[in-house]
């Protein structure tokens, strides 16, 4: 990614977690559901970014260590389950109308844990979370 291209990324991630933040303190959690989208897209704008490439070595590296302990009792990979929870949270609190801190920080954590997500289920919610994010973008560069 070019310099420009990343700075972009950077900048439209950050209006996105500013709004956000915006919505939540000042305007009295109006938009729960936007509220919740704009972390999700400012999320996903910062993992493009070298800080995300640090958290996906990160997570890579917590994912390995967890799933030959784990792995060796359930088979399951640790950080694939709590991409999948985190994701369900968001999903089944979006789809409720029940908007809390916790389904803001499980939209913090999807982008960075949901790319562990093994198999279909992974590929839906990284579309999901890619499609999120896209429309942010485009709305985004459509500002500059």
């Amino acid at each position: 990614m070019s310099f420009f291209a990343a700075s972009i990324s950077v900048t439209v991630a950050v209006l996105c977690l500013v709004a956000a933040g915006l919505l939540r303190t000042v305007g009295r959690r109006k938009a729960p559901r936007l509220t919740t989208l704009l972390v999700l897209a400012g999320v996903v704008g910062i993992v493009g970014t070298p800080v995300g490439s640090w958290l996906r070595t990160a997570v890579g590296w917590a994912d390995s260590s967890l799933s030959t302990i784990i792995g060796r009792y359930t088979g399951a990979t640790a950080v694939g389950l709590i991409g999948l929870v985190t994701a369900a949270v968001v999903g089944f609190d979006l789809f409720h109308k029940s908007i809390n801190n916790r389904t803001l920080a499980c939209a913090a954590v999807v982008p960075v844990a949901g790319v562990s997500i093994p198999g279909t289920a992974g590929a839906i919610v990284m579309g999901a979370v890619g499609a999120v994010a896209s429309a942010f973008g485009a709305l985004g560069s459509f500002l500059f």
